[in-house]
């Protein structure tokens, strides 16, 4: 069965689906990239935060930006 990955960033979702995992998390990381650089100079460690393998049991991954942006990765099924 085909699946899609839906992100939602503090309860809105992003307005497009992705076919990957980690094609949500380049998206997600694209959008935060000036946030987590300027974060990252000032010595915060964030890759544990953003780079978070995908919840493979439960298929609902959290990821946690600084600053309060709070991100979840749901994993849908299509159905045909």
């Amino acid at each position: 069965m085909q699946s899609v990955y839906v992100v939602i960033e503090n309860g809105d979702p992003y307005p497009v689906a992705f076919k990957s995992y980690e094609a949500a998390v380049v998206v997600v990381k694209d959008r935060h990239r000036e946030m987590i650089e300027e974060l990252v100079s000032e010595g915060w460690d964030l890759n544990y935060n953003i780079d978070v393998p995908e919840n493979m049991k439960s298929g609902n991954t959290y990821l946690y930006i600084e600053k309060g942006i709070h991100i979840y990765i749901y994993k849908l099924p299509v159905a045909v």
